[in-house]
């Protein structure tokens, strides 16, 4: 009796947890196409394993698609390898057509095209306190909060549109992490993108629960205790985040998954 009553409960207090779908958030963006290209070229900086591919106008057999090594290194035709580690793609444009001047004359810095085919050196990640998984996307370099919630598709109606995180550590590993807090609906219902924070690599976007949401999650817990075992094992990709400030619901399981 008393476990049909605690159900009962938890049936309401989910109804009112809230009613904002992931749909409503699909088509968010903040920056114009022309913000990003600016940002990917200017700022973000290539690491291995990044993919290249680089085009030479009229010279299409010196162009390459290439995995930047372990040495920071790609290998182009005709000049052999290029270092590129740590480079925007506007300087590696120009490392590849001043090296391209020792061989063919008169060439254009314009004629040489960069672009990054993979992002794979850089993530920024995702907490869901309900879902109590982590999922780790590729960091392009011009992410946003709302870019990263649309494309995990971790929100769900039990977490707080209005106290989203983005926990961003400092180099200085004695100082603790800035904080960051985000009204999602003064974006989405609102329309004050101003307000939607532009991400950095390894920041984590942490998705708390509304307070409904969280006696649901408690109830969840009380009530069935026992967890299937591959949950209760996946649980240990989230373990790291604890030290944050972040403790997700016991016994709930997740999985990681994942441009600059």
């Amino acid at each position: 009796m008393q476990r049909k009553n605690l159900l009962l409960i938890l049936m309401c207090l989910l109804l009112f947890a809230g009613c904002t779908t992931f749909d409503e958030i699909q088509t968010g963006s903040t920056l114009s196409v022309e913000n990003r290209l600016e940002l990917l070229n200017g700022v973000y900086r290539l690491a291995t394993p990044d993919v290249l591919e680089i085009n030479v106008q009229d010279n299409p057999e010196i162009g390459t698609r290439a995995t930047i090594a372990p040495d920071g290194n790609i290998f182009m035709p005709l000049l052999g390898n290029v270092y590129v580690e740590g480079l925007t793609l506007l300087e590696v444009r120009k490392r590849i057509h001043s090296e391209l001047g020792r061989f063919l004359k008169d060439i254009p810095e314009e004629s040489v095209s960069v672009q990054v085919l993979g992002f794979n050196s850089k993530k920024v990640y995702v907490y869901s306190y309900g879902g109590g998984s982590v999922q780790a996307v590729p960091f392009t370099g011009d992410l946003t909060v709302l870019d990263v919630i649309a494309q995990s598709g971790a929100l769900t109606r039990k977490d707080n549109f209005k106290k989203i995180k983005v926990v961003r550590g400092t180099k200085d590993p004695t100082k603790n992490p800035q904080r960051l807090v985000l009204n999602l609906n003064d974006i989405i219902k609102n329309g004050r993108t101003e307000k939607n924070i532009v991400l950095r690599p390894n920041d984590v976007v942490y998705l708390p629960p509304t307070i409904f949401g969280m006696i649901g999650y408690k109830l969840k817990d009380f009530l069935f205790p026992v967890q299937p075992v591959q949950q209760i094992g996946s649980t240990v990709g989230g373990a790291q985040y604890n030290g944050l400030g972040f403790s997700g619901p016991q016994g709930s399981g997740g999985s990681m998954g994942s441009n600059y």
